[in-house]
């Protein structure tokens, strides 16, 4: 079954028109000056990016809307070139080499990695863009480049995972994490650096050029056979599905704004969904019906989550910061 992109699927995507907030943006802080802000013409943007995974695709779509906004792009992607390049998105980037993207391969984690760049790219970056690292070990290579080369900027992709299960929804920037994450001890690094660093938390991505697709594939690989879709418990659990997209044009509104100094964002859109709405919104797409099902978890024999694709709970975060902070739709 071919991907169908979220903005067809009703998930608020950019490319069938930004999404629209029904929940008041949180308080501006102290300092900041709420919507937009006045952002640099031009940046030379260094993007650090995932070979793999549901986050390996941002770094793509990103390269694209800051090129689209007259800025210089680079893409540093983990990985060897010869097996990254044989699936996307980094099958894809001959798209963006195309609109004067520059693209080298290499380990972010490596202590050589600032000479690698150097040797890669012959130039200094304005801004660096993370989205590969899910460790303090992984990312103190580049945070100590970025310093050293007098980075003015530092955006890092973490993950609303780190949140502690709540009772309270949707999910607050404050709000308690885990501190055994690697993406918190990240965060507490960037907060020590002396960077101007700022951390986005997205939860579930969808959108073309995916490493990683299985939150809308287990829909439909059932629907189009004709299959049961299985969800656990009632069905009724709200999560946030995020065109990707849409998580890119936020990092985009973030790049050379103040307001973005030393911030934490949740990376989600403003428009939540049940388990069976999804199911439902992907048989809409088909044209076909789900055959809704629900069972209880308890009595697999497998782990949840090696067989459906969302975590058995209310999971869902506000977006409401960067709204009132970027400006951001």
């Amino acid at each position: 079954m071919a991907f169908v992109a979220g903005g067809g699927l009703g998930f608020g995507s950019s490319v069938g028109g930004p999404a629209k907030s029904q929940f008041v943006g949180t308080r501006v802080p102290d300092g900041k000056v709420g919507g937009l802000t006045a952002r640099w013409n031009m940046a030379s943007v260094l993007i650090v990016n995932a070979p793999s995974g549901g986050h390996a695709f941002i770094g793509y779509h990103l390269a694209n809307q800051l090129v689209a906004k007259g800025h210089e792009v680079s893409i540093f992607n983990a990985g060897e070139e010869e097996n990254a390049t044989k699936k996307n998105p980094c099958a894809s980037y001959g798209d963006l080499t195309e609109k004067g993207v520059s693209v080298a391969y290499g380990d972010p984690t490596s202590e050589d990695v600032g000479a690698d760049i150097d040797q890669a790219f012959g130039r200094k970056f304005t801004v660096i863009i993370e989205n590969f690292s899910k460790s303090a070990e992984e990312i103190s290579p580049m945070v100590k480049h970025a310093t050293g080369t007098g980075v003015e900027q530092f955006l890092y992709v973490s993950s609303c995972g780190i949140y502690k299960k709540s009772d309270e929804v949707p999910l607050q920037v404050g709000d308690p994490v885990n501190e055994k994450a690697g993406q918190v001890a990240v965060e507490k690094l960037l907060e020590s650096s002396g960077l101007n660093y700022s951390s986005f938390r997205p939860i579930y991505i969808v959108g073309p050029k995916a490493a990683k697709s299985d939150y809308l594939d287990y829909f439909f690989h059932r629907i189009v056979r004709k299959r049961p879709v299985l969800l656990p418990g009632s069905g009724d659990q709200m999560t946030s599905v995020t065109h990707v997209g849409d998580v890119a044009s936020m990092l985009v509104d973030a790049v050379g704004n103040q307001n973005a100094s030393k911030e934490i964002f949740n990376v989600v859109s403003p428009r939540y969904v049940t388990h069976s709405g999804v199911a439902k919104l992907c048989a809409k797409a088909t044209g076909m019906e789900a055959q809704i099902v629900s069972f209880e978890p308890e009595k697999l024999t497998v782990e949840l989550k090696k067989f459906f694709p969302f975590r058995n709970q209310h999971f869902f975060a506000n977006p409401g910061k960067a709204m009132s902070l970027l400006g951001w739709e």
